[in-house]
């Protein structure tokens, strides 16, 4: 099974934060799993470490520098990725209460290419997609 982390499991898992779930925890570290981490992740980082060093203290060339180092595939995005957005469902009665352009290329990457998306972020409770595992 491929697995794609989203951008807060990535740095919960380098950093071996309490936060991320033991099940978290066993997805990734089992060796029948491929762990993907995306590029929109980095890309995130790097705005969130800019705008607001105290709250993501982390650099987006030490996260990709560790992801590497773990083992994590990357993962870039394709045009085919940014079309796949327009046809992410909802869930019925439900709206989106954000619409994160780093949570929708999320989505639609692990979607395109068959992957779980593991996360911890509430907002994804709101799409209709089976590629989303809550953790």
């Amino acid at each position: 099974m491929k697995l794609l982390l989203d951008t807060h499991i990535i740095i919960w898992a380098l950093t071996n934060d309490k936060q991320l779930s033991l099940t978290a925890r066993e997805l990734i570290s089992s060796p029948h799993h491929i762990v993907l981490f995306s590029s929109a992740s980095i890309w995130e980082i790097a705005i969130k470490n800019q705008k607001s060093p105290n709250l993501c203290p982390y650099h987006e060339k030490d996260i990709l520098v560790y992801c590497q180092k773990a083992g994590y595939e990357q993962l870039n995005i394709t045009p085919e990725h940014a079309l796949a957005i327009r046809n992410l469902q909802v869930k019925t009665g439900r709206r989106l209460n954000n619409y994160d352009p780093f949570d929708r290329i999320l989505i639609a990457q692990a979607k395109t290419e068959n992957c779980l998306l593991l996360t911890h972020d509430s907002n994804f409770e709101n799409y209709n997609e089976p590629c989303i595992q809550m953790v």
